[in-house]
């Protein structure tokens, strides 16, 4: 299992570090920012959003960049068991 999750600022480089990560290693990328906005620039329904994150994790190996910090670290830092 191999998963990685980028934190920052907007413009720090998330996405950028992201993608040449998922290169390297050959991991997915999950842009927390396109799960997020609907079109238009909406957004959408708490649980909605929770749920394409949940989906886009369900895999052994990501890399997971944005921030979202309250509504998704569960997701991606869960406590170990």
């Amino acid at each position: 299992m191999q998963r990685i999750v980028i934190l920052g600022n907007a413009g720090s480089g998330k996405s950028t570090l992201a993608r040449a990560l998922g290169k390297r290693i050959g991991a997915p990328v999950v842009h927390l920012d396109t799960l997020f906005w609907e079109p238009g620039w909406i957004e959408p329904d708490a649980a909605q959003f929770r749920e394409r994150v949940r989906d886009a994790l369900r895999t052994e190996a990501w890399i997971c960049e944005g921030n979202y910090a309250r509504r998704t670290f569960d997701l991606r830092l869960p406590a170990p068991t």
